[in-house]
């Protein structure tokens, strides 16, 4: 027992004195790096609150600026806020969606376009917007607005345009383009193509075309048309020929017929070609001085025509009547000499001059309306053979030329 304890006494001394020994031997700059790593974790910890309370504070912040923009957008969308006002919105030519919402947000009928924008893709409405002038009103919401601006009925800048009888091609191209419908040299251009022939049998069925200077003469309907500014070419040729197709080819109300008919079948029934039949009116609406003078040329140009049977002989036994020799054809597709381009002038020699060619022109050269169509198809029965008019309108028929040199006199024309 004695031993044991003294056992353990000795033992607890030397565990002391090794404790001691192990103490004065600890590597202190293990102890150091301990230290570090411990405040290393430490400063870590309040690193990580840091940036998760800087990170709670971006996604509240976020929050409410997503939320305030869905509050305004959805607010601008239902037109909550707008106050009612009457604005002008220019859709430019060729607009997408995003120059449509930049417009509309210029002019007040929006105030958030990044929302209207995506209102519209998600609706699948970017695309189908026309160029023009809209009047809005400020208090619409987005699908009032996407419906108004994709309706070019709701367009205010119309503008319209009366053609009178007679004009040509090349004049109502001057007067479209003086009116900011379409480009001039486009609308030529089309005039001679075969682009409508599909839609209008009548075009389809002309035979000389290359023989003409411009295929459409005769075709554009002399009536007054409201046209959209900015108008592409084509369509404003297709008012005019819809509206030929409705006066001439379709059956209509025309004065002096009980029943409705069409000019198209009056002159198949009169036995005449309708390709002719154009041209032939077209002369007598640039020839004739009123409605009831058209009759009166109608026959003289007929009487002509009767005589290429008879190698230019008339019936009062006069010769060299082939020709109809009207003034109006001599500088076609020009009026006169002096709208002849001075680079063209000097050597002009027009393909439709009467004076030179035998019976009709190639192609009409005037666009006539249905007063010189009915006097085509129903010419007076006389034996004139000849006619001129004076400055002031008077007209004077001849049967021989020696009457008609003094009718020239009559006239002042001599």
């Amino acid at each position: 027992m004695d031993n044991q304890n003294n056992m353990d006494n000795e033992n607890g001394f030397l565990n002391a004195d090794q404790n001691k020994y192990d103490m004065e031997n600890i590597d202190t700059g293990r102890l150091d790096e301990d230290f570090s790593v411990k405040k290393k974790i430490v400063k870590t910890r309040k690193n990580g609150c840091m940036f998760n309370i800087i990170w709670g504070v971006l996604i509240i912040f976020i929050s409410v600026l997503i939320t305030r923009y869905a509050l305004s957008g959805i607010n601008d969308m239902l037109a909550i806020g707008r106050e009612e006002n009457t604005v002008s919105v220019e859709i430019p030519e060729e607009a997408n969606l995003d120059t449509v919402a930049e417009a509309l947000e210029k002019s007040g009928v929006i105030y958030e376009k990044t929302f209207f924008k995506m209102y519209a893709t998600v609706t699948k409405a970017r695309r189908g917007f026309s160029q023009g002038t809209y009047e809005m009103k400020t208090n619409m919401d987005y699908q009032a607005i996407l419906n108004y601006i994709r309706n070019q009925s709701n367009r205010k800048d119309v503008v319209e345009v009366t053609f009178r009888e007679g004009l040509s091609v090349l004049e109502c191209a001057d007067i479209l383009e003086q009116n900011e419908v379409c480009d001039k040299e486009e609308f030529l251009k089309k005039c001679n193509s075969d682009e409508f022939d599909k839609s209008y049998q009548f075009l389809a069925s002309i035979t000389n075309k290359d023989s003409r200077y411009y295929k459409l003469e005769g075709y554009l309907f002399p009536d007054t048309y409201q046209f959209y500014k900015g108008a592409s070419a084509t369509d404003a040729i297709k008012r005019f020929l819809n509206n030929y197709q409705k006066r001439v080819v379709k059956p209509s109300n025309i004065e002096g017929f009980s029943e409705n008919v069409s000019i198209q079948d009056m002159a198949v029934q009169s036995g005449k070609n309708m390709e002719e039949l154009v041209t032939i009116a077209s002369i007598i609406q640039a020839e004739a001085a009123n409605k009831e003078d058209m009759y009166k040329t109608s026959s003289v140009i007929y009487n002509r025509l009767k005589t290429l049977e008879t190698d230019g002989r008339n019936v009062h036994g006069e010769f060299g009547l082939k020709c109809l020799k009207v003034d109006s054809t001599i500088w076609y597709p020009y009026r006169t000499k002096a709208m002849v381009p001075d680079n063209k002038v000097d050597k002009f020699k027009s393909t439709y001059n009467t004076y030179s060619i035998e019976g009709l022109p190639p192609g009409p050269i005037c666009n006539p309306g249905i007063d010189a169509f009915k006097a085509a198809i129903n010419p007076m029965d006389t034996d004139y053979y000849y006619f001129c008019h004076s400055d002031s309108g008077d007209a004077y028929y001849a049967r021989t030329n020696d009457v008609h040199e003094l009718n020239l006199k009559k006239a002042g024309l001599k």
